[in-house]
């Protein structure tokens, strides 16, 4: 069924020429009989529409003499109306001459065209009156064409949008825009994806369509060889049928010749030099031109064929349409000019860009499809890649779980050990001051050494992130109504300290015991301390802790583990121990980052 459709459709667009009419005025006079003189030779009576194919080639003039009668002179402007009429066209009217066709190169007027001449009433005559169209030919093997003339008043056709684009060679101006455009498209796909054959062999196909359009428009006369003139651009269809074929097989993912990129500029230029060579051969050249392009588009029409029938891609049978029309157009146009059959206009070379659009609307398609693949390929790969978001979320999150588990593990055996070393001890000096019956004061200040040092480790459990402030408050707690009862003031002030992080309860805890410690040297090594001061201030590592006593000069600085202890203490926490002493003061300074170091 599909190429039943592909075959129907290419059926109708290859006969539309033949069955498509323009429209024919009902208010006129329509002329059929004339008199047709060739090149000054006998007039004979013709019937219009009328086909002239000459046996020579080369320039040539036709005169058909049109007489009819008029009741009387029209008072309105009246319009000649000639739906087809090929190669140059001028009349007289009763021995005066008419307003001349448009000139222009948007007007091909031996592809054939579509007339309407206005006519002054001052040109008419009651009675008999003459009309002369004289068609010339100035090159080529293209016959001549004239259609019926119909004459009448200038509203005759109505407004016709169509007839007013044929009138202006409109759609000439039209498919040259279109090709124009498509080509800088094709160019800009091209220099994007070089790799890719398509875009390459699609911009040299829009390239040569608008080279060969342009020589029809423009091209000069290479030579005059017995009366014929050969035009450059019969020389380059030859390359055009080529490109076609090389765009079918990249389409198609087929192998191409190795010699057919060389082919597409070596063609031309082989038969431009045999037209130099050998003058007298002059149509050998032009046929073969002729017969690669139509080979060309057949066998580039054939590969998409088969690709569509093997591989079921619809692209292919779709693009096969416009290159078997353009063949079956260029092959009706070479019969018509062979004069094997009759036609009123010549199609190829505005069947040409509509086939580039063809192309574009189709490679739009294959993008489109392309973008459509790749967004679902992009939804599947956002798809996949939440779900490995989710799966690898999970697994940081299980990670954190065992990691925060390892860390509490950690501190809870390091304050384990850390309330083992420091409460065993206490309570051995408790065991033997009571064995040795020792004064009850001193059970007592064991005693209370131990509960101390107890409720500082069960406060530092609490501790998190940030909350060094709150252990050293209520470190503050603790401390200050045991020196009351000393006679000892406590200057206290942490209003400057900066914000210290990466607090824990292992951490909080060494600072404590630093403090702690500092506290009890100058307990025990001041003499009367009198007041006590902790500060906390900024220091130009992080921040600091200072601890000072008053002292006096016969005060001595213990020989004991205490100050290395409260120094491996604060390395561990990334800081270090500071310990200054003058005449009359003892100031121990703790330091400490801005971010404690894990332990």
């Amino acid at each position: 069924m599909p190429a039943f459709l592909l075959l129907l459709l290419t059926l109708v667009l290859g006969t539309l020429p033949d069955w498509v009419t323009l429209p024919v005025p009902d208010n006129s006079l329509t002329f059929t009989d004339a008199e047709l003189a060739v090149d000054g030779e006998a007039a004979q009576k013709v019937q219009l529409p009328h086909s002239l194919h000459p046996a020579e080639a080369g320039a040539l003039d036709v005169v058909y003499d049109i007489i009819f009668d008029l009741a009387e002179v029209p008072t309105i402007p009246q319009e000649i109306y000639i739906p087809a009429a090929r190669h140059d066209l001028t009349f007289t009217l009763n021995d005066q001459p008419g307003p001349l066709p448009i000139v222009s190169s948007w007007v091909q007027p031996t592809q054939g065209m579509t007339l309407l001449l206005q006519v002054p009433p001052s040109l008419l005559a009651a009675g008999e009156n003459h009309l002369r169209l004289e068609l010339g030919r100035s090159d080529g093997l293209i016959p001549f064409y004239l259609s019926k003339v119909y004459l009448g008043p200038a509203d005759m056709l109505g407004r016709s949008p169509w007839l007013a684009v044929l009138f202006a060679g409109q759609a000439r101006v039209s498919a040259i825009v279109l090709n124009v455009v498509v080509v800088l498209g094709l160019i800009t796909l091209w220099t994007a994806r070089r790799h890719d054959p398509v875009f390459r062999w699609l911009a040299l196909l829009g390239c040569t369509t608008l080279a060969v359009t342009l020589l029809e428009m423009y091209s000069d006369n290479l030579g005059t060889v017995t009366g014929s003139l050969v035009l450059l651009q019969n020389l380059v269809l030859g390359s055009f049928g080529l490109v076609v074929l090389g765009l079918s097989l990249a389409l198609a993912g087929r192998a191409r010749p190795p010699w057919l990129i060389h082919a597409v500029w070596i063609l031309p230029l082989l038969l431009l030099g045999t037209v130099r060579l050998f003058p007298e051969w002059t149509l050998l050249p032009v046929l073969a031109g002729i017969a690669v392009a139509l080979g060309g588009y057949f066998a580039g029409a054939i590969v998409l064929i088969v690709c569509f029938w093997q591989e079921k891609r619809w692209t292919m049978g779709l693009l096969a349409v416009p290159f078997l029309l353009v063949g079956w157009i260029g092959l009706r146009d070479m019969m018509i000019v062979g004069g094997l059959r009759d036609a009123p206009f010549l199609l190829s070379s505005y069947l040409r860009p509509l086939t580039m659009l063809a192309i574009v609307v189709l490679l739009m398609r294959r993008l489109a499809t392309s973008l459509n693949r790749l967004d679902r390929a992009n939804d599947d790969l956002r798809q996949r890649l939440a779900e490995q978001e989710r799966e690898l979320s999970a697994f940081h999150e299980k990670e954190q779980r065992h990691a925060e588990q390892s860390v509490r593990e950690e501190e809870r055996q390091r304050l384990t050990r850390d309330l083992h070393d420091g409460l065993s001890g206490h309570l051995v000096s408790i065991i033997a001051l009571s064995e040795r019956g020792a004064d009850p004061q001193a059970v007592e200040r064991a005693a209370r050494a131990a509960l101390d040092d107890l409720r500082l480790v069960i406060n530092s459990l609490d501790i998190g992130d940030r909350d060094l402030p709150l252990a050293m408050a209520g470190f503050r707690e603790k401390l200050e109504p045991q020196l009351r009862r000393l006679g000892i003031t406590l200057d206290w002030s942490m209003e400057k300290l900066p914000d210290i992080s990466g607090v824990t309860p292992g951490n909080a805890l060494s600072v404590l015991r630093i403090l702690q410690e500092a506290v009890t040297n100058a307990l025990k090594h001041g003499s009367s301390p009198g007041i006590i001061s902790i500060r906390g201030i900024p220091a130009a590592a992080g921040a600091a802790i200072a601890i000072g006593n008053s002292s006096g000069p016969g005060d001595q600085v213990g020989s004991g583990r205490g100050l290395n202890n409260m120094l491996r203490r604060a390395q561990a926490l990334g800081g270090g121990i500071d310990f200054e002493r003058s005449a009359d003061r003892a100031i121990l300074t703790l330091n400490l980052p801005l971010r404690l170091a894990e332990r």
